[in-house]
């Protein structure tokens, strides 16, 4: 006897396609709407890209922590501490690659404290990067003191003001470490263990998976990328702020979960996560320009949001209702 059965979490095969249709759609809409929008054609629009891309790379992040069934609330305030340190030692005279890699290994240190109480302490993910965030938080408005840096080498601010073939830097680092991300979760076996992790923790255990140090890595992982996104982001203002990182937290979120991440974890496509990460970053670019307040653009994020969910969960019923009758005629055929 053959027995079929529906699996338990599924997702739907074109979400990415609907994503991808959605902002072709705002990049029209804008285009021939809001003048300034595409004044210089395709450059002019990546080059708008390179204000959302550090956003992208705190979601890239994100969202692997996420497919484990956890949440980083800390990540936003890592990435203000990353660029305040970097910043500091570009305003003592530092040589300016040791300055990026003293910002990513701060911000992997802080990943490296959440994953250990994590995984071995065994607290709530949600309670330790909270109380972490707090931390960080004081730690980085006392460095920064009355008067934050600001004012790097040119050469430091192209990394996130300057191009290269007409696509800004940081818009390329953001889509290197996109590749490597989507490399790390579908080919490596970190990939696997953190997804099966995320699906359900005791069954991973009874594969021998090692949850503990699958929750270790990818919180460590995510620090490195709140250090890159908070590098980026001193180089794109020229100047490094405590709020700079901080208010990234929850659009980053919302690229995660407008990508299909399950918010519960085990199950996303990290290729999806990219391409929300242009979907919002153009749509509140595109309502900046036409002169809306930063309120307005946060009320309509939500409600895309909303939108967009209402829509994958109709898509995923019909989805699965579809399923549900191949796998009925399977079983008549196959008794």
């Amino acid at each position: 006897m053959t027995t079929l059965a529906l699996p338990k979490r599924w997702q739907v095969p074109g979400w990415g396609l609907c994503l991808m249709i959605a902002m072709l759609g705002e990049l029209t809409y804008f285009t021939f709407t809001t003048r300034y929008f595409a004044a210089n054609g395709v450059p002019g629009i990546l080059v708008l890209a390179e204000q959302f891309a550090p956003t992208g790379v705190l979601a890239l992040g994100m969202a692997m922590v996420i497919l484990t069934g956890s949440i980083d609330l800390s990540a936003g305030a890592n990435a203000s501490l990353t660029a305040i340190i970097c910043g500091l030692g570009l305003e003592k005279g530092y040589n300016m690659w040791l300055c990026i890699l003293a910002a990513i290994i701060a911000g992997t240190l802080v990943g490296l404290a959440n994953g250990l109480l994590v995984a071995l302490a065994g607290i709530d993910s949600l309670l330790v990067t909270l109380a972490t965030q707090f931390i960080v938080t004081s730690i980085l408005t006392s460095l920064a003191g009355a008067e934050p840096p600001f004012n790097f080498s040119v050469t430091f601010q192209g990394l996130g003001q300057g191009t290269v073939a007409d696509i800004p830097d940081d818009v390329l680092v953001f889509l290197v470490l996109g590749v490597a991300t989507i490399l790390i979760v579908n080919y490596t076996t970190l990939g696997r263990s953190l997804v099966l992790t995320g699906f359900s923790q005791r069954a991973a255990q009874y594969t021998g998976i090692a949850t503990r140090k699958t929750l270790a890595s990818v919180f460590t992982i995510n620090g490195a990328f709140a250090g890159v996104a908070g590098v980026l982001l001193a180089a794109y203002y020229n100047s490094a702020q405590p709020d700079t990182g901080t208010i990234l937290l929850l659009p980053a979120i919302t690229i995660v979960v407008l990508g299909g991440v399950d918010i519960f974890g085990g199950r996303g496509r990290i290729g999806e996560v990219i391409i929300a990460g242009f979907l919002l970053g153009y749509l509140s670019q595109g309502m900046l320009i036409e002169g809306n307040s930063s309120l307005t653009i946060t009320m309509v994020t939500g409600l895309v949001l909303i939108g967009a969910l209402v829509l994958k969960i109709s898509l995923e019923r019909n989805f699965r209702q579809l399923l549900s009758v191949r796998m009925q005629r399977l079983r008549t055929r196959h008794p």
